[in-house]
């Protein structure tokens, strides 16, 4: 049998994250209002650039409604693709 590429790489995520875990509990505990603003600044960063990024592209700044079709049809996918992975892991 062929060893699962998906598997392996979720081992490897698993420790990466178990071994990450333990060394920045302390930091978490000890910062935790400057780490809730870098986090809720990182992801506002991501969100204005990808807006900027679109706004460049003109169908996509005519068309809103294309963008919002894409982002459903995207959380779809990766929802479906959630479950069967899910369902195989157990």
């Amino acid at each position: 049998m062929i060893p699962d590429p998906i598997k392996k790489v979720e081992d490897f995520a698993k420790d990466t994250n178990t071994y990450m875990e333990k060394r920045t509990r302390g930091v978490l505990r000890r910062y935790p209002l400057l780490f809730t603003f870098l986090v809720v600044f990182g992801v506002v960063a991501v969100v204005h650039g990808f807006e900027a990024v679109i706004a460049y592209i003109p169908f996509f700044n005519e068309h809103p409604a294309v963008v919002f079709a894409i982002g459903v049809v995207v959380l779809t996918f990766t929802g479906s693709l959630y479950k069967r992975l899910d369902r195989k892991i157990e």
